[in-house]
């Protein structure tokens, strides 16, 4: 019988730990490809972190980071994830927005108010801002008034006055003009109107005063019948007279043009006289003939 190989043995005890070992090698390096280093930067907090997740979405869900339709997330969910990518979450917040008069609410990943107003293409410079333009626009959201500077033109006392302002009012801009209402003096829009730019004011300058006149009352005609007067004729018993009535009317001048007067009061001085006729009724007699 052939001799024993001594060698043998110990090599079937080797190949099956080699086996094992390159198995324990392909697992190691097949875990290792799979984690990935990314960054996370959720609202402007970044970290680190190690993944396996294959995409953004999956990531996001790792991590629990819940998104809304408001909200941006960089690059989109559902992106495929390689090691040492970034991926930036900024929640959105809603802003209550009036704008030069005019409200609406819009939604915002902007994290102050300068952002916020910079993405939505608001003009600044020279603005009237009800919170500070560095202040955070919180998650729960922000109130916000802005006035932008706009030109508005005064016409007053026969003089052209054109100045640039951020105020609510045209009564706030008039007295940035330096120009004062007296008495009744008005303008031609409202004075708690907002000032538009570009929009030209007119002044009204207004004098009232009233002016008292006598107007004549016309009398009336009284008629009555007589039988004792033939028909055709009319005897005046009593003559008439035109009463008196003292009319009081208020004048208003706006930038020196008299507009039309408007009665205010009345007082019968005196009361008109009234004529008094008589009118025959009598047949005259038929005339003779031949006579």
């Amino acid at each position: 019988s052939p001799a024993p190989n001594p060698g043998t043995p110990g090599l079937a005890r080797l190949v099956p730990r080699a086996l094992v070992v390159a198995f324990l090698a392909g697992g190691t390096a097949a875990f290792v490809a799979h984690d990935k280093a990314v960054r996370l930067d959720v609202d402007g907090t970044p970290r680190t972190l190690h993944t396996f997740a294959d995409d953004v979405t999956e990531l996001l869900a790792d991590e629990g980071v819940t998104v809304g339709a408001h909200d941006r997330v960089l690059p989109a969910p559902g992106t495929g994830l390689a090691h040492g990518d970034e991926v930036t979450v900024r929640y959105g917040r809603p802003l209550d927005l009036t704008l030069d008069g005019h409200h609406r609410r819009v939604w915002t990943t902007a994290g102050t108010v300068e952002e916020a107003l910079r993405a939505l293409g608001v003009r600044t410079e020279g603005a009237y801002l009800s919170v500070a333009r560095s202040a955070p626009v919180a998650r729960t959201g922000l109130t916000l008034t802005v006035r932008t500077e706009r030109t508005v033109t005064f016409m007053a006392d026969g003089q052209e006055r054109t100045l640039r302002t951020n105020v609510a009012t045209v009564r706030e801009a008039l007295a940035q003009a330096g120009i004062t209402l007296e008495g009744p003096d008005t303008t031609s829009v409202a004075a708690t109107s907002f000032p538009r730019d570009g929009q030209t004011v007119s002044v009204l300058r207004i004098t009232d005063t009233h002016e008292v006149r006598e107007e004549s009352v016309p009398y009336a005609v009284e008629r009555s019948e007589d039988p004792e007067l033939f028909r055709g004729i009319e005897r005046v018993e009593r003559a008439g007279r035109n009463g008196v009535r003292r009319v009081t009317y208020a004048v208003r001048t706006v930038n020196g043009v008299r507009q039309k007067p408007r009665r205010t009061a009345e007082e019968l001085v005196h009361r008109p006289v009234s004529r008094v006729v008589r009118t025959g009724t009598r047949q005259r007699p038929a005339s003779v003939a031949g006579a």
